[in-house]
């Protein structure tokens, strides 16, 4: 890829529109409640594939967790419609069916193609994309897409995210575009090998394989019943107009921004190959006239090496949806609002696309967050109201990959990622950070484990999960504290496997917020005592140990000083922040009697005033 990934002809980071021309030139003649209706009803497809895999999947990272995401694209790969998924699996998804119709000259009726190829135009490895073509009388319409994040996927380690991985040969099987069932039949080949590859692989992955089969044809069948009742000409009428109107909306919303070119810089906790930490630099430019954003990531170091490197999907996921998030939310995230946004990136980069065969086990994850929280914050840069702070990023042992036997079911093997994080939300103007953030990639889209459930599921006790206190970016607007989750096995080893940030770079404030408390790893031994553990790591846990995990905090927005002092009393009495933190840091003074907690207005107008206050 060239640096600027805008031109067609250099990649598929930003496609041509569907005519050349603008809403404003063409009426497709939908009348407007049919737009509505029909827009409502692919979500709803999407929806109805959601809920199939949710119900069906076997693995808790999909069945609970909902690691996972649906979309429906054009059949020439351009975005179309996609549900309640996670950011960084969805506004790129468009690259995966383009890559396979490259791939394979004849494309059937009942074929369905897998991709966890992170050169194929897929995520990272872990992440499954299944996606069928959509015929109706002969003529191909759509893809429909599932994503879904494996429990395991044959490495060799236990884990789904390999940082020490030197190179993409170290990190599992690869499926570039790989035909997987034919006249809705299974090649019995590749499901063979992939359950004689993977942990656990003839049960929970091939129960996870079959679940994702039947979200993508339910989402078929739904297409075609539309097609049905509708007639295929105004389904792609349809079509055609629903790009014209994300465009519209997106165009609209950029010639409201300020004419700026602003920089933002956000970092990366060391890793092999980078000592010091990655840095990952965004420049934006904003051009209302012309109704464009251009994401410049090509001031970027070369791939390390180590899986932390970003694959082209999860570089422009985070340009893209860095972006989103700063933008009316009914904005359609389709292909003619992010053909309103150019991405520039070098190839053999970090952030960009890898020079093969660099790993990138991670690129979902650490790095990834990195880059969202840098596109996002660079747009504070313009003052308030623009922007957000920096939230939480890596995959702590709140989150670890898990494996072991169970000696409740005949020491039978268990693998699966377990998901106990919570805080580290950014902080935004008019908000306080989500503490259900999750990640920048997950952006709350995600669900939290039930520790009943996870307890019940696999052969452990979780003994604390809970929030930290004074841990929250402080700001007008202050981000989510973070959290900490601390566990163990019952009566064997465990493995625990994860990959931590924001250790030593946790995240920044913005307009004057503070940053977020930082993260952790140790392990707690039979006898108590506390043993600090490296960031990243895949350490076994004996009988009577635990390990424990920190998430960070996210950062604030705006001047603590100029938070409501009503809103610093409430953090106050829900435990969240101290009396002292409340007047050091954001000047207000408490004072606590039983579980009330009341302002001293007299001492706060001194204290936010400099004239001295304490802490009662």
């Amino acid at each position: 890829m060239g640096d600027d990934a805008a031109s067609d002809g250099d990649s598929d980071v930003v496609a041509d529109k569907t005519d050349g021309d603008s809403v404003e030139d063409n009426d497709y003649g939908i009348e407007p409640y049919l737009m509505t209706v029909l827009s409502k009803k692919f979500e709803m497809a999407t929806r109805d594939m959601t809920q199939s895999l949710l119900r069906s999947a076997r693995s808790g990272v999909i069945s609970v967790a909902r690691d996972f995401s649906s979309a429906i694209t054009l059949f020439d790969g351009r975005q179309f419609m996609i549900d309640e998924g996670l950011p960084v699996h969805l506004v790129n998804v468009h690259f995966v069916p383009r890559r396979t119709r490259e791939l394979h000259d004849e494309i059937r009726p009942g074929d369905c193609f897998l991709t966890n190829s992170p050169y194929a135009g897929n995520t990272h490895h872990a992440d499954y994309t299944l996606h069928a073509p959509v015929f109706y009388d002969d003529e191909p319409l759509f893809w429909v897409v599932s994503r879904a994040h494996q429990a395991d996927i044959g490495a060799n380690e236990p884990s789904t995210y390999l940082p020490d991985a030197e190179n993409v040969y170290q990190e599992a099987m690869h499926f570039p575009s790989v035909k997987v069932q034919e006249d809705y039949e299974d090649r019995e080949d590749i499901v063979r090998m992939c359950k004689l590859n993977i942990r656990a692989g003839d049960t929970q992955w091939y129960g996870d394989y079959r679940a994702q089969i039947a979200s993508i044809r339910t989402g078929e069948e739904r297409i075609r019943d539309l097609c049905d009742r509708y007639g295929p000409e105004m389904i792609k009428q349809f079509s055609r107009a629903w790009l014209q109107y994300g465009e519209s909306m997106m165009r609209d919303e950029i010639g409201t921004l300020p004419d700026a070119t602003v920089e933002h810089v956000s970092r990366h906790d060391p890793v092999p190959g980078a000592e010091e930490g990655i840095p990952v630099r965004v420049k934006l430019s904003i051009d209302p006239d012309e109704e464009r954003i251009i994401v410049d990531l090509t001031d970027s170091m070369a791939n390390v090496p180590a899986g932390f490197n970003l694959t082209e999907a999860t570089t422009v996921a985070g340009a893209y949806a860095g972006v989103f998030n700063n933008v009316d939310s009914n904005t359609p995230r389709n292909h003619g609002s992010i053909d309103r946004i150019s991405v520039k990136m070098s190839k053999g980069t970090v952030v960009g696309e890898p020079e093969y065969p660099a790993a990138t086990a991670t690129s979902t994850t650490n790095v990834s967050g990195v880059l969202f929280n840098a596109v996002q914050a660079a747009f504070s840069e313009l003052g308030e109201p623009y922007g957000l702070a920096e939230g939480c990023t890596g995959i702590p042992p709140n989150a670890a990959v898990i494996s072991g036997t169970d000696f409740r079911h005949d020491d039978e093997p268990y693998v699966n990622q377990i998901i106990l994080r919570g805080g580290g939300g950014p902080g935004v103007y008019g908000h306080d950070g989500w503490v259900m953030y999750g990640l920048p990639g997950a952006a709350g889209v995600m669900h939290r484990d039930s520790v009943e459930i996870d307890e019940r599921k696999f052969p452990i006790l979780i003994e604390r999960n809970e929030t930290l206190q004074d841990t929250e970016g402080a700001g007008r607007f202050r981000g989510a504290p973070g959290s900490v989750c601390e566990y163990g096995p019952r009566n064997d080893p465990m493995t625990a496997a994860y990959i931590a940030d924001g250790i030593e770079y946790p995240p920044q404030g913005v307009q004057g917020g503070g940053e977020g408390g930082s993260a952790g790893a140790m392990k707690v031994t039979a006898d108590g005592d506390e043993v600090k553990l490296p960031g990243t790591s895949v350490v076994e846990i004996e009988p009577g140990e635990r390990i424990r995990g920190i998430i960070s905090g996210g950062g604030g927005y705006g001047d603590p000083l100029e938070r409501n002092p009503e809103a610093v009393r409430k953090d106050a009495e829900e435990g969240l922040i101290s009396l002292e933190r409340a007047q050091t840091v954001y000047g207000v003074v408490l004072s606590k009697q039983g579980d009330v907690v009341e302002i001293d207005w007299e001492a706060t107008r001194r204290s936010r005033n400099g004239d001295g206050g304490g802490v009662q």
